[in-house]
């Protein structure tokens, strides 16, 4: 095999295409909205005209369609720091600069009912993957410019977004202080070191899009609907309707950047 044609251990590209995100050599719109769950990609055909699937593999699923004259990428990223790290990385280099995260998240305060949408105005830091980029301990907050898009384009829908910090860690049960058989003496401290933080949320992945987005040079931001709250112990069980709301408020804000 030509060198021209050999991957490198150090970097494991072949003639322009990564190793995980499928992008079959299609050079992206310079937005991506980042979903978690590989299954909500293609709600975004509801929003997006001409939407396409470019490719998939592993947790990643990447489309491609047009709002308001603009082109606009999605792709999911798994659940959690180290996937969604491949997922920023990778994304940048093909031609994304900015980076909308459309997720869920576990709600604190009582009145963040589930079904709320909310922006992230800061990231509290307990994930692994981030680290590596922003060795920092302070809050990371959102950039400026797409917390900004994000709020006006819930006013154009009639949306008002409750702005919010979000602990993201990388830990779903636990580590969320949820109670497992034998280990609820620790989730419960969990849970109380969690409150004592005083966040608004937690989540898994906002914190690595931030700290990688922010070390790249790109935007990033994140509108994320309770799917639950914690301290009223409801459950969102119809996710579909919110997160198309949310793909709508999402859409709108990325024709600001593409």
């Amino acid at each position: 095999m030509s060198a021209s044609y050999a991957r490198s251990a150090s970097d494991p590209w072949l003639n322009g295409r990564p190793p995980h995100i499928p992008s079959q050599g299609v050079l992206l719109p310079p937005v991506c909205l980042l979903v978690g769950d590989p299954g909500r990609v293609r709600m975004a055909k509801a929003t997006l005209n001409d939407f396409r699937i470019i490719g998939e593999n592993r947790e990643f699923r990447l489309g491609i369609g047009i709002h308001r004259g603009k082109k606009i990428a999605i792709c999911s990223t798994g659940i959690g720091g180290p996937s969604t790290e491949i997922a920023v990385v990778e994304l940048s280099r093909l031609g994304v600069q900015t980076f909308i995260r459309v997720g869920g998240m576990g709600a604190i305060p009582s009145e963040i009912q589930p079904g709320s949408i909310t922006s992230v105005a800061y990231v509290l830091r307990e994930g692994g993957a981030a680290s590596f980029y922003d060795a920092g301990t302070d809050p990371l907050p959102a950039h400026a410019s797409v917390l900004d898009a994000l709020g006006a384009a819930a006013r154009q829908y009639d949306e008002s977004l409750t702005p919010v910090t979000v602990l993201s860690c990388d830990s779903y049960y636990v580590g969320e202080g949820r109670p497992l058989d034998g280990l609820e003496g620790l989730a419960e401290q969990r849970y109380a070191a969690i409150v004592a933080k005083r966040p608004d949320a937690m989540d898994m992945e906002c914190e690595t899009i931030f700290a990688v987005g922010k070390a790249l040079g790109c935007r990033y931001g994140a509108l994320l609907a309770a799917h639950g709250n914690r301290t009223t112990d409801d459950w969102l069980e119809d996710y579909e309707p919110v997160q198309q709301r949310m793909l709508k408020i999402a859409c709108a804000a990325a024709t600001t950047f593409s």
